[in-house]
C-alpha cells in the first residue's frame, strides 16, 4: 500500500495540493506563535535603565498595606506617596541628592508619550547630547529622538519652550528635559531621589521610616512604569496564545475538508480498489498514509517558512508599541518540536473521518456511491453537532441569566463562538440544501440553464459542497466574531461614557492652572474630577479594587448623567 500511496500522490500531486498549502501557512504560524511564546516566558530580569549609575534610589512608598487575620495583604498604590522634606534633608546628610520628577508633557503635533524629567537626572541614565547643550533658562529644553529639531519652538500647556539640545535616544522612553527648577515648577513633588551614598549609609538615615531604599537589580522598580514591560509580555502571551489556539483550530477544518473532499473526488477509486480485493482497512490505511506523507512534508516546510517569519513578527510587535525594546522572537528549538507533531497531529486528524468514510465503501454500492451522495450526515456526526450546538445555546442562556457581564470576558467571547461555529459546520451537510435554493434563487430567475445547473449540482453533491463551505464558514465566523467582538465592547464602553456625561465639552488640563483658566470662561460650569483607586476588604481577607474619581459635588449634578439605583446625586457632599 505505500507503494501505491506514493504513486497516487505523484499522479494526483494537484489534488493535495490544497491540504498542503493549508496546512503550511498553519504550521508556520504555530512556530511563530511558539517562538513568542518562548520569548515572553523566557524574558531577562528587568534592569535600571533611568538610574543606571545611581548607587541607590530613594522612593516613596508605593504599596498599600492591610493587616488580615490571614496576612498582611497588599496593593498598588494609584499615586505613590511624595518623599517628605525631612527625608529628603536626612538623605543629604549622607551624600548628594538629585531629585527626580516624572511628569506627562503633551505637545501640540507631537508624540504622545513625551515625559518630562529634570535635567540632572539625564547623567544617570547615560544621556549624551549630539547636538547643542544643557537647559539653562526656563524656557529651554532638551529632547530625545528626531521627533523635533534643534532651534524648534515646542508648544506645550505650560507654555512654549524652545529645544536647545538634542539628546541620544535610549529607547525606554521619550523624554523631554527641563530645568530642575523649571522641573519643580510643573511637578512640585518628589516622588524619588537619586542618592550618592553608601546604601547602609542610606538606610541608617531612614530608620523608622517606611521609605523603599532601592539597589542593584531593584532600581528597575524606580523606571518611568515599572510594569510597562511585565504587563506588555502578559499581553503578548494572551495575543500569541490565542492566536496558536486559532490557528490550530481553523486548521483542523480545513485540513479535514481538503481530505473530505479529496475522498469524495475519488470514491469511484475506492470503489475499484474494493471491487479488486482491498480490504476496508486497506484503504483506510491508504489515506492516512497519504496524510502522513502530507503532513510530514507540509510541516516541515511550514518550520522553514516559521523560522524566516519569527524575527519579523517579533520586530513588528516592537514597532507597534506592544512590546519592549529589546523583545526579539527566535532562538528556541522547543517551538519547531511542537509546530511539527501539531501540524502532523493536525493532518491525521483531519484525515480520520476520511479514511473512514473512504473504507466503508461496499464493492457493489461502489459505482453508485461514486455518482450520487448519500449518507451525507452520519450518526456520530449529528450527535456531536446537536451536542455542540445545544452546549452553546445552554451557556450563552446561562450567562444570560446569572451573570451577563461573563460575556464581556476575552476568554468568553473567544471560545463561545467557536463551539457555535463548530456546531454549524458539523451540521453543514443538513444546511447546504435549502441555503444554497436561497441563494441561488435570483440566479435562476435569468435565462439559461447554468444558474439551474449550478444549484442542482451543488444541492446533490452535498460531500463536496460541504466540504468547500465549511474551511470558508469558519474562517469568516471566527474573523466576524474575533474582531466584532472588542469593536462592539469598545464602541458600547465610548457609548456609555457619552450617555454618562452631559457637558457640552470634555477637556484634559494637564494642572491646577488650566483648569482655573477654564472656570475664567464666561458661562462656563467646570466639574473638575480626578480618577483615582479605592480598595475595600471583602469578607476580612480580600482586598478589592476599585476604580473612583475625585468631584467636585457642586457641579457634578450639572454635567454628570450617572445611573442612579437610589438617592440623588445633590446629595453628595
Amino acid at each position: 500500500m505505500l507503494s501505491l500511496t506514493l504513486s497516487g500522490l505523484r499522479t494526483r500531486w494537484v489534488t493535495f495540493l490544497g491540504a498542503f498549502i493549508a496546512l503550511t501557512p498553519a504550521v508556520s504560524l504555530l512556530v511563530v506563535m511558539g517562538q513568542a511564546l518562548a520569548a515572553t516566558l523566557q524574558a531577562p530580569a528587568p534592569v535600571p535603565e533611568r538610574f543606571a549609575s545611581a548607587p541607590v534610589v530613594v522612593r516613596a512608598q508605593d504599596t498599600l498595606r492591610v493587616p488580615t487575620p490571614t496576612g498582611v495583604r497588599t496593593a498598588e498604590l494609584a499615586i505613590p506617596h511624595p518623599l517628605s522634606t525631612e527625608t529628603l534633608t536626612a538623605l543629604r546628610t549622607v551624600g548628594r541628592v538629585t531629585e527626580d520628577r516624572s511628569f506627562p508633557v503633551p505637545v501640540t503635533g507631537g508624540p504622545t508619550d513625551l515625559v518630562g524629567h529634570p535635567w540632572p537626572t539625564a547623567r544617570f541614565a547615560s544621556y549624551r547630547l549630539n547636538e547643542g547643550h544643557p537647559p539653562q533658562s526656563s524656557h529651554e529644553v532638551v529632547a530625545t529622538g528626531g521627533w523635533t529639531a534643534l532651534g524648534s519652538q515646542v508648544r506645550t500647556p505650560h507654555g512654549s519652550f524652545r529645544v536647545v539640545g538634542i539628546a541620544e535616544d535610549l529607547g525606554f522612553e521619550r523624554a523631554v528635559f527641563f530645568t530642575d527648577t523649571q522641573a519643580t515648577v510643573l511637578a512640585p513633588q518628589t516622588v524619588q531621589a537619586a542618592v550618592e551614598a553608601d546604601a547602609t549609609a542610606v538606610r541608617a538615615a531612614l530608620a523608622g521610616t517606611d521609605v523603599q531604599v532601592l539597589t542593584g537589580a531593584a532600581r528597575a522598580e524606580a523606571d518611568p512604569d515599572a510594569d510597562r514591560q511585565a504587563e506588555q509580555l502578559t499581553g503578548l502571551n494572551a495575543l500569541f496564545g490565542t492566536a496558536g489556539g486559532v490557528t490550530a483550530f481553523v486548521s483542523i477544518f480545513v485540513v479535514a475538508s481538503t481530505f473530505a473532499f479529496t475522498v469524495a473526488q475519488r470514491r469511484r477509486e475506492f470503489g475499484l480498489l474494493r471491487m479488486a480485493g482491498a480490504t476496508p482497512g486497506q484503504v483506510r490505511r491508504t489515506v492516512l498514509a497519504e496524510a502522513l506523507l502530507i503532513g510530514a512534508l507540509a510541516s516541515a516546510a511550514g518550520c522553514a517558512l516559521g523560522a524566516y517569519a519569527a524575527p519579523y513578527a517579533g520586530a513588528l510587535v516592537v514597532d507597534a508599541g506592544l512590546a519592549p525594546a529589546w523583545f526579539a522572537v527566535g532562538g528556541r528549538t522547543w517551538p519547531y518540536h511542537v509546530a511539527f507533531w501539531t501540524g502532523l497531529t493536525v493532518a491525521l486528524s483531519g484525515a480520520v473521518a476520511a479514511s473512514w468514510r473512504a473504507g466503508r465503501t461496499a464493492p457493489s454500492r461502489a459505482l453508485r456511491e461514486a455518482s450520487v451522495d448519500t449518507d451525507t450526515l452520519p450518526r456520530g456526526r449529528r450527535l456531536c453537532g446537536a451536542a455542540l450546538l445545544l452546549t452553546a445555546v445552554a451557556t450563552l442562556a446561562y450567562a444570560l441569566l446569572t451573570d451577563p457581564g461573563d460575556l464581556l470576558h476575552r476568554k468568553t467571547y473567544i471560545s463561545r463562538p467557536m463551539l457555535l461555529i463548530t456546531a454549524v459546520a458539523l451540521l453543514s451537510p443538513a444546511l447546504i440544501r435549502p441555503l444554497v435554493r436561497l441563494l441561488s434563487w435570483p440566479a435562476t430567475r435569468f435565462r439559461g440553464a447554468v444558474g439551474l445547473l449550478a444549484r442542482e449540482n451543488a444541492s446533490t453533491a452535498l460531500r463536496r459542497t460541504a466540504s468547500l463551505a465549511a474551511p470558508v464558514l469558519v474562517a469568516v465566523a471566527l474573523s466576524g466574531s474575533l474582531l466584532g467582538a472588542p469593536a462592539t465592547l469598545a464602541e458600547a464602553r465610548a457609548r456609555e461614557a457619552r450617555q454618562q456625561t452631559a457637558a457640552d465639552f470634555v477637556a484634559l488640563p494637564s494642572d491646577p492652572a488650566s483648569v482655573a483658566r477654564l472656570r475664567d470662561v464666561p458661562g462656563a460650569d467646570v466639574s473638575a474630577s480626578s480618577p483615582t483607586v479605592l480598595h475595600t476588604l471583602e469578607d476580612g481577607v480580600a482586598l478589592v479594587k476599585s476604580e473612583a474619581r475625585a468631584v467636585d459635588p457642586a457641579l457634578l449634578g450639572a454635567t454628570a448623567r450617572l445611573p442612579v439605583t437610589a438617592g440623588r446625586i445633590t446629595d453628595l457632599d
